[in-house]
């Protein structure tokens, strides 16, 4: 999945950064198309992104038509678009307003806004709230997460799992037991309300006999256990405090190496999450690996419409 990704304000170009340096690439091609979008010089000197990536706007409300015109003439395919940005960043919130709508209007890719929702007061709640609502109101999907430090890492690794759903290495060859493409993440995505994220991942332990005889690392019950392990873990570490149990769908990958994931392992996972929520739909995949010593799961609920602050 190949997104324009966006980062508006400080805290969004520092995750549209991070996304540049560290992002999944497949077959050489990067999945993140990353550009910034600041009102400070300074700032923009600081964002490790190519000159021709960062863009300066004038004021707290500039025009990005010229912005939006210039990234999408670029002979480069997009699948969707990413907008990246904290709600307490007032130039940052607002100008990801405007990304979002002139994005809309020029494109007719999924528009996907990211959000950091700050540590509040009480007095700020209701203002955060109405940003929330108003942000929404012109994605096609928006994604929470609480803006604690070192959540830029979080973020990239969950986005690079998500956006590896569909893609095929041409040189591994190795596709999925139940493959999830572009489309299925977008419909898992799209329900009204917002959307929360959960991470987990597990190293798997070296054994030089396996190694040497292509075995398995460990018995099929163990590896099914480590899964359903790692869903209740992301379950447990979502990305903000929503009420999951009115989640109106739900998107459940996996990657790693192909041996330690089982269909057992994924199809209990599923239950799990069905257990929560009888109507709630669930669609799911997993990505193969080979030669990863670790195993991933990503667990993303949309169509929330509370949470609780911290």
């Amino acid at each position: 999945m190949r997104l324009l990704t966006i980062g508006s304000g400080l805290r969004g170009a520092k995750i549209a950064e991070i996304m540049h340096k560290k992002g999944v690439k497949v077959n050489r091609v990067p999945l993140f198309k990353c550009f910034a979008v600041l009102n400070n010089e300074e700032h923009l000197r600081d964002i490790s992104i190519g000159d021709n990536r960062k863009y300066y706007i004038h004021g707290m409300k500039g025009d990005v038509s010229g912005f939006v015109n210039q990234i999408t003439s670029l002979y480069e395919i997009f699948e969707g678009s990413l907008v990246l940005t904290s709600l307490e960043d007032d130039f940052g919130y607002i100008t990801s307003l405007e990304l979002c709508k002139k994005l809309r209007k020029v494109t007719e890719d999924v528009v996907i806004s990211l959000a950091l929702v700050p540590q509040l007061d009480t007095s700020s709640i209701g203002e955060i709230k109405r940003r929330i609502r108003s942000l929404r109101e012109v994605s096609d999907v928006l994604i929470l997460f609480e803006g604690e430090v070192g959540v830029e890492r979080k973020i990239l690794e969950l986005m690079n799992l998500v956006a590896l759903a569909g893609e095929i290495d041409l040189k591994k060859r190795v596709a999925g037991e139940v493959v999830v493409d572009t489309s299925d993440v977008f419909n898992a995505l799209k329900s009204d309300g917002f959307a929360i994220a959960g991470i987990a991942e597990r190293k798997i332990p070296f054994n030089i006999k396996n190694f040497l005889f292509r075995r398995n690392s460990e018995l099929k019950a163990i590896r099914t256990k480590r899964m359903l392990e790692l869903t209740e873990e992301a379950l447990q570490n979502v990305s903000i405090n929503g009420d999951v149990e009115d989640a109106k769908s739900a998107l459940l990958l996996f990657a790693g190496k192909p041996d330690e994931l089982t269909m057992e392992g994924l199809f209990s996972s599923i239950a799990m999450i069905e257990n929560l929520n009888r109507d709630i739909v669930v669609r799911y995949g997993d990505y193969p690996i080979p030669g990863s010593r670790k195993v991933s799961a990503v667990l993303i609920f949309s169509g929330i419409r509370k949470f609780r602050f911290a």
